[in-house]
């Protein structure tokens, strides 16, 4: 990784996606851009002078001059944020995404460690670790902050995101400007776990009278979902009601759970090559040491590409080991 020069010259860095090299590669003519996106994540807004002694033509010039990121090949690594063309001039605010925490809607994190918890294997879901007398996480029945990612149907706890325009001076309708998201990308690595539906069903779709798994694994071994709300009525709802997180503009709602991989759950290799130990607080008392490893999941809305990385740690009783 690098900085390109940006003194002044205009600067056009782009790299193609795992599926256009691969096609490049085979030299038949398959080859042919249909899609792009336009990043400017490095780029610091807050550098705008509209006070420069030398006029209105010097207002962006530090803008200008920041120096450019080398495009990344890793695509895990890049477009979080992607520039986006609007008709409507007068749009003052945005719709974005964010995490739903309410217990309404069981979307609870830790209280502590303020993530999302998975336990990886029956025996931390149950008596030794988060849901058994007298030590449990979340009591009886609902495990504030824990996903069972062993069992994920055994709880109601899930993650939940919504979209809407974070400010109360912006009430309407997101669809009269064609804001409301109906699809969404989904993205975990494929070495902790995958996603499931809020009743911990695998993510299938039908079409042309064939039923597939939605998943698609990339080189880098991540796992990515696209979920649309006419496929996928479960997971996405387009007119969400309960508790919100937005006082302005309500857009749509994405739900989910994760199922931890048979790796983490059968044995300890990559909780010791990746993960750490750390005495977890338990809600009715005092607190258990368990084998931790820390990930984000990334949901990216696929009209607008606003994106959020949620942090889900996944988590092991040692004993159960």
């Amino acid at each position: 990784m690098g900085f390109l020069d940006n003194s002044g010259d205009i600067i056009l860095d782009a790299v193609l996606t795992d599926l256009g090299r691969k096609r490049l590669s085979e030299g038949n003519g398959s080859f042919n851009v249909t899609k792009f996106a336009l990043g400017d994540e490095e780029i610091n807004y807050g550098l705008w002078n509209g006070n420069h002694p030398s006029g209105s033509a010097y207002y962006d010039l530090e803008i200008i001059q920041t120096p450019v990121l080398e495009s990344f090949t890793n695509n895990t690594s890049t477009m979080k944020s992607r520039l986006m063309s609007y008709n409507n001039n007068e749009l003052f605010y945005l719709p974005i995404l964010k995490l739903n925490t309410s217990s309404g809607l069981m979307g609870q994190v830790h209280n502590e460690e303020k993530v999302h918890l998975v336990a990886v294997d029956a025996a931390t879901q149950g008596t030794v670790g988060f849901g058994g007398e007298p030590k449990s996480l979340g009591g009886a029945g609902n495990k504030s902050g824990v996903l069972f990612g062993f069992t994920p149907a055994d709880v109601d706890h899930m993650i939940i995101v919504d979209q809407g325009i974070d400010n109360s001076l912006y009430v309407s309708n997101l669809d009269n400007e064609g804001l409301r998201e109906a699809g969404y990308i989904v993205e975990i690595d494929k070495r902790f776990g995958k996603i499931v539906d809020p009743n911990g069903d695998v993510i299938q779709v039908t079409r042309n009278n064939e039923t597939s798994n939605l998943a698609v694994q990339d080189d880098d071994g991540i796992l990515s979902y696209t979920i649309t709300a006419d496929e996928q009525t479960d997971i996405i709802e387009l007119s969400p009601t309960g508790p919100f997180v937005f006082d302005g503009s309500k857009g749509s709602r994405l739900k989910f759970k994760i199922q931890a991989s048979e790796i983490l759950s059968s044995n300890d290799s990559y909780f010791d090559r990746y993960g750490f130990s750390k005495s977890i607080a338990m809600y009715q008392g005092g607190s258990i040491s368990m084998k931790c490893i820390d990930t984000i999941v990334r949901v990216t809305g696929v009209k607008l590409g606003n994106s959020i990385d949620i942090p889900v740690r996944f988590v092991k009783h040692p004993a159960q080991s």
